[in-house]
C-alpha cells in the first residue's frame, strides 16, 4: 500500500521556463551559450556541478562572470537570471498537496541549486500562502547531499534519512532517466506530464493502489 509520495521539484511543482533563463543569461549577463549547460531534467558541465553541491554559489557567480562578455555584473544580476528559469506555482497544485497531505507523507527528491531553492520556496509560499517545510516532511536538495538524480545513492540516502519503504512510496517525476532508477529499486513510479493537471495523473495512480489493497485483503480474510 502506498504510505508516502516523493516530489520532484522543478517541473513537477514549480514550473520551469528554459527560454526565459537562455535570454536571461544572454541579455543580461551576456552569455549566450548557457544554453550548452541548461536543461529541463540533467544540467551539464560547471551547472550540474553546482547542483551537485560542488561549487559554492560564490565558485558559481565567478565562473559565470568568466564566461559573459560584460566586465561587471552583480550577484544579483546572475542569481535573477538563474531565478528566471523558475516562473510561478500553480495554487491548484498546492492546494492538492495539501489534501494529498491527510492520507500521505509527503517528501521532495530534487536537483537543484541554492539560488534555484531560494527562488522555489519564494514562489511556493507565494502561490498559497504556505511554506514549503508546511507540506513537505522532509526536502532531499542534491546540493546539500552532494549526490545528484538519476544516481542511486540520491535515493538510497533518501529511504535512510526518510525512513520509508521504496515499495510503500511514489515516486513522481518528469524525468525518463530518474524514474528509471527510481522503479529499478522498487519505488512505485509516475512520469509526469509537465502540460497535464497534477491531481488527474496522481490521484488515479493512489486510488487504483488503494483499491488494490483491498481486494488483496479480502482475499486473505476468505482463504
Amino acid at each position: 500500500m502506498i504510505k508516502n509520495v516523493i516530489f520532484d521539484c522543478g517541473g513537477v511543482i514549480v514550473t520551469l521556463n528554459r527560454d526565459n533563463c537562455l535570454n536571461a543569461f544572454s541579455k543580461i549577463l551576456g552569455f549566450p551559450d548557457f544554453g550548452k549547460y541548461l536543461s529541463d531534467y540533467a544540467q551539464k558541465g560547471f551547472f550540474s556541478q553546482f547542483e551537485n553541491g560542488d561549487l559554492k554559489a560564490s565558485e558559481f557567480r565567478q565562473i559565470v562572470r568568466q564566461h559573459s562578455t560584460i566586465k561587471e555584473l552583480t550577484d544579483e544580476e546572475i542569481d535573477y537570471a538563474i531565478g528566471s528559469f523558475l516562473t510561478d506555482v500553480n495554487q491548484a497544485k498546492v492546494k492538492y498537496l495539501l489534501k494529498l497531505k491527510r492520507n500521505y507523507d509527503l517528501y521532495l527528491l530534487s536537483n537543484i541549486n541554492p539560488i534555484a531553492w531560494k527562488r522555489s520556496k519564494k514562489l511556493f509560499k507565494e502561490s498559497y500562502g504556505v511554506r514549503m517545510s508546511d507540506v513537505f516532511r522532509k526536502r532531499f536538495l542534491s546540493y546539500r547531499m552532494n549526490m545528484s538524480k538519476p544516481g542511486e545513492e540520491i535515493f538510497k540516502e533518501a529511504v535512510r534519512e526518510g525512513g520509508f519503504i521504496p515499495e510503500e512510496t511514489l515516486f513522481v517525476d518528469d524525468g525518463q532517466a530518474n524514474i528509471d532508477t527510481a522503479r529499478k529499486l522498487g519505488f512505485k513510479v509516475l512520469l509526469f506530464d509537465v502540460n497535464k493537471d497534477i491531481e488527474a495523473q496522481v490521484q488515479p495512480l493512489l486510488d487504483a493502489n488503494s483499491i488494490e489493497c483491498e481486494r488483496k485483503v479480502k482475499a486473505d480474510l476468505n482463504d
